[in-house]
């Protein structure tokens, strides 16, 4: 397959798997290649993103959290989202119960 075609395939996917499987450290590496920006649910969250990257040794760009929604920067065309049950719950403030996606999963 080629790189640009694999590149394709990794593109609109939920990436899912136990807690301290890889998760976050995958999105960090992505962020890094392409320079796209991290979701994240708070600050917190972010502090721990940018900890990672620094121990990684990987310049990303500086995460966002939810409070910072919307984006309206014309320059930032696409996202990644960590922990997406955290930020929908700083989103609607309520439990989710169940959740659905048309995205590939992306087992870890």
């Amino acid at each position: 397959m080629s790189r640009q075609k694999e590149r394709r395939s990794e593109r609109n996917m939920m990436i899912g798997g136990r807690r301290v499987c890889g998760k976050t450290t995958e999105l960090i590496k992505k962020a890094s290649e392409e320079k796209l920006y991290i979701v994240c649910a708070d600050r917190n969250r972010l502090k721990v993103i940018t900890q990672m990257a620094k121990e990684m040794e990987l310049d990303i760009p500086f995460p966002v959290t939810v409070d910072e929604l919307p984006l309206r920067s014309p320059f930032i065309k696409e996202v990644l989202v960590d922990d997406i049950e955290a930020v929908l719950y700083q989103l609607i403030r309520k439990p989710i119960l169940i959740a659905s996606t048309s995205l590939e999963l992306k087992q870890l």
